[in-house]
């Protein structure tokens, strides 16, 4: 079976949740399309239109930019708080605060990674812009943003929780 590790111990939180779990990767494939679609479109140069034009989503990259990156961060929260009963767990058997707080973070990069990979794939089929000017930097740079808005928001929201009681965290999340 071999040691547990954070990263073996986040997979089996998402394998034990896995309804939620694929939910969150359904809509996680969403916005990071959107992402990919509002970093191609700020480095391609796309002018701002007028909020009455059709493609106000593809000539406004700042709030399709915006508009995601607050879906994740609401998702982010969302998904860690609602292991509070699981932090106050960990923290009442003496778990430390860093490893709770990498646990559910991993747990999220590892949720939203899935969601991102599905929407590179869907990205094949529909390019968020002209094929030959999308560059692999508007993945790359769209997935660390992902990771870094996700990090920043989970490893928050997971911090405050450790700060909570313990067992005041276990009867709240049941």
């Amino acid at each position: 079976m071999g040691r547990i590790t954070y990263l073996r111990f986040a997979f089996s939180l998402f394998f034990r949740d896995t309804t939620t779990s694929l939910l969150h990767i359904f809509f996680s494939l969403f916005f990071a399309y959107s992402l990919v679609l509002s970093f191609f479109s700020i480095r391609t140069d796309k002018l701002l239109s007028d909020v009455s034009s059709i493609d106000l989503f593809r000539n406004s990259p700042y709030l399709v930019l915006t508009l995601s990156s607050v879906a994740l961060i609401f998702m982010a929260i969302v998904r860690t708080s609602s292991r509070s009963g699981d932090t106050g767990i960990m923290m009442a058997v003496g778990g430390n605060r860093f490893g709770c707080v990498l646990l559910e973070t991993m747990e999220l990069w590892i949720i939203h990674s899935f969601g991102f990979l599905f929407a590179s794939v869907a990205s094949i089929f529909q390019p968020p812009g002209n094929p030959a000017l999308v560059s692999l930097l508007d993945y790359a740079g769209a997935y660390i943003y992902e990771l870094a808005v996700l990090g920043l928001a989970g490893g928050t929201t997971a911090f405050i929780h450790t700060l909570v009681d313990p067992y005041k965290s276990i009867r709240r999340g049941k």
